[in-house]
């Protein structure tokens, strides 16, 4: 069953709420959603499989952590601040991870030292020098630890908000995030509604839509589709 996205617009004169769904590769406007209940983010699942469960937290400081019980397992590095996160299988391996949105110091490819213009993403960062990542963090059987399982590159537009689900009713989740601009002030809305699916190596842009968006929540209809909300 497809996946139903509700995003918020902001255009005058009045916000006006928008749903859509994902079908065909493309974002198809639906009309009068009617919306059943919010469904929560994952935050608590056995990660490691010892019938455990784990928890994921994010401090108010932008520290995140992995406990099972009161044993920390994992917590992110000082330099990071994690403005978002739950647990999801986007990297479609059969295993829950960590999904983190992540802003840290900006570090340049090392091939951009031989390129003109300091590289390709020589701008992709704010004016405090931090960048916006997205980073799974997931348990290593081989090394018996939590550790990154994947982490991008600076991204080129930041995510100021995202959502995993099953947009496509296959039973793979896939990645919506509402994107901005570097330069525009925190404040602001999103520009951007995109969804990303998992290629094998990273993630890849299947489709987007341009306006004023707020923050996106999983949710479910009265027909029983699934939503995405921002209120």
């Amino acid at each position: 069953m497809p996946l139903v996205l509700l995003s918020l617009s902001l255009l005058a004169p009045a916000p006006a709420a928008q749903a859509w769904k994902f079908a065909h590769g493309a974002m198809e406007l639906v009309s009068n959603p009617v919306v059943a209940g919010l469904a929560p983010a994952i935050e608590e699942a056995d990660l490691d499989h010892d019938s455990q469960p784990e928890n994921l937290t994010i401090s108010p400081d932008g520290k995140a952590a992995i406990y099972s019980g009161k044993n920390l397992r994992w917590n992110s590095p000082p330099t990071w601040q994690v403005r978002q996160g739950s647990m999801a299988d986007l990297n479609q391996d059969g295993l829950l991870e960590a999904v983190l949105l992540v802003w840290r110091p900006f570090k340049p490819w090392p091939v951009d030292s031989w390129l003109p213009k300091n590289g390709r993403i020589n701008n992709f960062h704010n004016q405090d020098g931090l960048s916006c990542h997205l980073i799974l963090i997931g348990w290593s059987k081989e090394q018996n630890a939590f550790l990154e399982r994947w982490a991008g590159s600076a991204l080129a537009e930041p995510v100021l908000s995202l959502a995993t689900g099953d947009l496509s009713g296959e039973g793979k989740q896939m990645l919506v995030t509402l994107e901005g601009s570097y330069d525009a002030a925190a404040s602001l809305p999103a520009s951007q509604l995109k969804i990303w699916e998992w290629n094998g190596f990273g993630f890849s842009l299947v489709a987007r839509q341009a306006g004023q968006f707020s923050r996106l929540f999983i949710a479910s209809s009265s027909t029983g589709q699934t939503l995405i909300l921002t209120p």
